[in-house]
């Protein structure tokens, strides 16, 4: 098959990755404003493909209509900028270099480091220049230039990692999408808005039918105007400010916090999902409130004390949730069993009825590569000092809270979802850390640097690639080249960028949650175990055990009676702290989609979508608008958008 993509292509996405790569750290820990690649709802991408398409793919046609990129370059570009989101903040470089480099700075005598880990730290996890680190965090002194030579080595290892673990992730997108996308039929809402700005208008239109539509642009200027508030307040007091967070309290005898958030971003994503979804998840959220407050009013607790980036401060809770987890993703691995068979008589006989035509890569090479990164990855993971014996259980979790992060937000558009453990604690949790050692509980710690927060990953953003791309016709296999090349250029721009910032202003000075608390937190988190040893929590197993078995009702219930009106997504997400910022938004959403049904029917519906998409492209607009305000200003702390 011929293929659609061109040069151009390749190199705006090259260019557009390398910015992402640069731009997304810089917003974050030096300008200190809206989170643009935090979340897998990528309001940078977004707000990027925005300017692509709405007006330099314009610009270049009105030129000359052969300058301006095809639909199929403009998908390519799409897909890159998504996978190079997953790459500068949080998702790896982001935390990364703050914390590796975070041990030996942030080391005293009050909390014992130097006696806690460094004795059992592998070399190459950490740089081992302590001069390099603390100008890292202070700043270089006159005259002296970044030592680059420091980190060369420590970074080659994470690296060769990052990259092992991107194309294992990108293989298990390749062989689940078939079944998510066309036998489940997935509904993919992070898609929808791309796709939207995407539609080709009539022969000799340089501006497609959506852009054209005024009811889309009534929802892109809700958010737009009322965060051009939020935006002048910072400089102008007088200006009244747009809260996001609307209201807050307790209940249940002031042992439970609620918040009542509005998000207008969010408010259309949700628009994007079934009914059954968006009540499902609120409804899960309050149950969870009320359980919770029930707990806590009973005296029923645990003493476990789990990560600081578990779903839940109630480790019971928590339990429950990694439950649901474990069964949701089990179980819908066993009704894709046909698929997966299928997938792999294709991999290993070549099975002339299984067509991978459409595929980006074959199914033989995800298949193999899938196991050959997994090997790999389990003996880097062995040489950084995790044991043997517990590596099976914590590369299996692991490969389920991939798998489930991306399922919900594909099936959900639950962008903020996130795994309900660390993949860390689940392992000590579960077998004691006795049979971990001292060394396997350090090599653990550094895991967090991939494995805590789990909101943005390139498998997220692959699953979703790989629905974009099906409205490409021709050979889509040039697509993973692009993808490598865009994990390449993020991954060069974002270390380039948080290193000299770092260097020149010292980290200290910069984002403290970015470049201080994530350290601090992640060594603290692993020395109470270090510390403290446990056992393997009985109490624990029970709650996991409740947890599966509700949701195994929940997922029988889905698949046997058509009246069911829960969807088992809802609840192994409903204690996280993530949703709770988000349930009113999913409310709203929810009231107002089924008001829409119920007396205006699927044309209503259909004639208020492009208000909803509007409602994503204007908030994703003013967080990128204000940031190149701020940026030109030299203002810092404007903090427009969490979406």
């Amino acid at each position: 098959m011929k293929s659609p993509f061109t040069i151009k292509g390749f190199v705006v996405g090259a260019l557009f990755s390398f910015f992402m790569g640069i731009a997304a750290p810089y917003a974050v820990i030096v300008l200190q404003g809206s989170y643009m690649a935090i979340n897998s709802s990528s309001p940078g991408v977004i707000f990027l493909f925005f300017i692509l398409v709405f007006s330099i793919n314009v610009l270049l046609a009105f030129i000359r209509r052969q300058f301006a990129l095809s639909k199929a370059d403009l998908v390519l570009v799409y897909i890159m900028l998504l996978l190079a989101s997953t790459v500068p903040t949080q998702a790896f470089v982001g935390y990364l270099i703050p914390v590796i480099s975070g041990l030996y700075y942030y080391a005293s005598p009050e909390n014992s480091w130097d006696e806690v880990f460094f004795p059992h730290v592998t070399e190459w996890l950490a740089p081992q220049n302590y001069k390099a680190i603390k100008d890292l965090h202070e700043g270089l002194p006159p005259g002296e230039s970044i030592p680059w030579g420091a980190w060369t080595e420590t970074l080659g290892y994470w690296y060769v990692f990052f990259i092992a673990l991107s194309f294992m992730m990108i293989c298990m997108s390749v062989i689940l999408h078939r079944q998510w996308s066309a036998n489940e039929r997935l509904a993919y809402p992070m898609v929808q808005l791309p796709l939207a700005m995407l539609e080709e208008g009539e022969i000799g239109s340089r501006i497609g039918p959506f852009f054209r539509n005024k009811v889309m642009w009534v929802g892109f200027a809700v958010p737009f105007a009322l965060f051009a508030l939020t935006g002048l307040n910072h400089y102008f007091p007088l200006v009244p400010d747009v809260p996001f967070f609307l209201w807050g309290g307790y209940w249940f005898r002031r042992t439970v916090w609620m918040i009542f958030a509005l998000s207008y971003a969010w408010v259309g994503f949700f628009y994007l999902v079934n009914l059954q979804i968006s009540f499902s998840i609120w409804f899960f959220f309050l149950l969870g409130k009320i359980q919770e407050g029930t707990f806590n009013i009973l005296g029923i607790s645990s003493s476990e004390q789990l990560s600081l980036y578990s779903f839940s401060q109630t480790a019971d809770l928590t339990h429950q949730s990694m439950g649901a987890c474990l069964v949701f993703v089990i179980y819908g691995l066993w009704m894709a069993r046909k698929h997966l068979g299928d997938v792999w008589r294709k991999a290993w006989r070549g099975d002339e009825d299984v067509d991978d035509r459409e595929e980006l890569i074959s199914y033989r090479v995800a298949v193999f590569g899938f196991l050959g990164c997994l090997s790999f990855i389990g003996f880097w993971l062995w040489a950084s000092g995790i044991p043997l014996i517990v590596l099976p259980m914590f590369l299996g979790v692991s490969l389920i809270f991939y798998i489930f992060v991306s399922r919900v937000v594909a099936a959900g558009g639950v962008a903020t979802a996130r795994s309900p453990m660390v993949a860390a604690f689940f392992v000590i949790s579960g077998v004691g850390t006795s049979i971990i050692g001292a060394k396997g509980l350090v090599a653990l710690t550094f895991t967090y640097v991939w494995q805590s927060e789990m909101r943005v990953f390139p498998m997220i953003a692959m699953a979703n690639s790989l629905k974009l791309a099906e409205v490409v016709k021709g050979n889509k296999r040039p697509i993973f080249w692009g993808v490598c090349l865009a994990l390449i250029c993020s991954l060069v721009g974002s270390t380039w960028i948080i290193l000299t910032t770092c260097y020149e202003y010292g980290g200290i000075n910069l984002h403290p949650f970015f470049m201080t608390h994530q350290a601090v937190r992640t060594f603290t988190d692993m020395g109470r175990p270090l510390l403290n040893p446990t056992m393997p929590d009985v109490r624990g197993w029970i709650f996991t055990g409740i947890g599966g078995i509700i949701q195994i009702a929940l997922m029988v219930g889905q698949h046997r009676f058509y009246w069911w009106p829960l969807h088992p997504l809802g609840f192994p997400i409903s204690v996280g702290w993530l949703t709770a910022q988000i349930w009113f938004s999913v409310f709203i959403s929810w009231l107002l989609k089924l008001f829409i049904l119920k007396y205006g029917g699927i044309k209503l519906f259909s004639a208020a979508r492009p208000f909803f998409l509007g409602l994503i492209l204007g908030e994703a607009t003013a967080g990128g608008f204000w940031l190149i305000v701020d940026w030109i200003m030299g203002e810092s702390g404007n903090l427009i958008t969490v979406m």
